[in-house]
């Protein structure tokens, strides 16, 4: 009687473990797997700059907003590791789009055309640059509200503003040779300096730029 209680409940555990493992491998087939890590390797701010809004009339009132001048490059690196059991492959290049305190600055720009396409060992990797400035996106115009304008007159001061890259777009994902398209959303978070600071500007030379991780 004894054998017979012990040999039913370890089949009860076998059982359980066959059933949880198989959910397992449901929950991962359909899962969005985003097999690469997005990185910002460098970056190189060579003008950011706000024009005074232009006033008209004997009220005072604007008749144009702030305008916002910027010049921006940036080389984008997506590495992965080869598996056999997870790949990815996208239709339509990743648009990425600059941010200054939140809001967009100009027009996305496409992740398309890789520089290089590396691969050491199961390391590969892409690398993009891109430009933000003359010819692309060299001035937008913002109406900047009292608190917007007093924080980039602070981070003007200090000579380090922060910018945000975020990259977005859809790619099909395979896992265990199931396929479906998932959405992907990152956020690379920038502190830049200016790194062609006018003389009449006492402002330090910009530091060496760090490679930031950019996170879902």
């Amino acid at each position: 009687m004894g054998m017979a209680k012990a040999c039913c409940s370890c089949c009860c555990c076998v059982l359980v473990m066959v059933a949880f493992a198989g959910l397992m491998v449901l929950a991962v087939k359909n899962a969005c797997v985003v097999p690469f890590i997005t990185t910002v390797d460098e970056a190189s701010l060579a003008r950011m700059s706000l024009a005074a809004p232009v006033t008209a009339g004997h009220n005072g009132s604007t008749a144009t907003p702030s305008s916002l001048s910027y010049d921006l490059a940036l080389v984008v690196a997506l590495r992965w590791y080869y598996r056999r059991a997870v790949g990815f492959s996208s239709a339509a290049p990743l648009e990425a789009e600059l941010r200054f305190l939140g809001r967009p600055l100009g027009r996305r720009a496409r992740l398309g055309g890789a520089e290089q396409a590396a691969a050491t060992g199961y390391l590969s990797e892409m690398v993009y640059r891109l430009a933000f400035g003359p010819g692309v996106n060299a001035t937008t115009t913002l109406a900047l509200g009292p608190g917007e304008a007093a924080a980039f007159a602070a981070e003007s001061a200090a000579g380090v503003f922060k910018l945000e890259l975020v990259i977005a777009g859809e790619f099909e994902s395979t896992v265990l040779s199931r396929s479906r398209w998932c959405g992907v959303r990152v956020t690379c978070p920038l502190r830049l300096s200016v790194s062609t600071p006018s003389v009449a500007a006492a402002v330090a030379p910009a530091p060496p730029f760090a490679s930031v991780e950019c996170k879902s």
